[in-house]
């Protein structure tokens, strides 16, 4: 039996989260071991604890007005940001991403045999992710479909 998500919680829970000046990424509803989970991906420049509790209140009583909008046994709610080690996959994500320093992992080769990067995403559109690496001081192209990981480095 294939239980999908309620198109009215995702507007629901999209304003919500513009509300809190923050979007959602993801809204998934996957088999646990006795029950599902219901978990609500949001991200903004401060995200916190507190944001995703005061979400997660909010939706929490949608989810009670309309509990008969979800058709599934049980399940438990959360509301999560996606942390520091976010994986990057989407063109969406490599844009959110300008003027940040990225780690890179290519399927295949490129012609000098490299595949791994580290540079600030410089911009994204139609599919490429253009780069500058400081160590280097050279930029590069990765194409989106040939990305086998991404994610955000951090400095401290």
């Amino acid at each position: 039996m294939r239980i999908t998500i309620p198109k009215k919680f995702i507007e629901y829970a999209e304003k919500t989260a513009c509300k809190y000046k923050c979007k959602v990424l993801d809204i998934t509803l996957k088999p646990e071991k006795k029950s599902y989970t219901l978990r609500v991906t949001i991200d903004g420049d401060d995200t916190s604890l507190n944001m995703c509790a005061d979400i997660s209140r909010e939706l929490s009583k949608w989810l009670d007005s309309y509990e008969s909008e979800i058709k599934c046994p049980s399940y438990n709610f959360e509301v999560s940001s996606p942390g520091p080690d976010r994986k990057l996959h989407k063109e969406q994500d490599f844009i959110n991403c300008i003027n940040k320093i990225v780690y890179f992992e290519t399927k295949t080769k490129a012609k000098d045999g490299r595949k791994r990067y580290k540079g600030k995403v410089m911009s994204c559109e139609n599919g490429i992710v253009h780069i500058y690496t400081k160590e280097e001081s050279a930029e590069f192209d990765i194409v989106i479909s040939d990305i086998a990981k991404a994610r955000i480095e951090y400095e401290f």
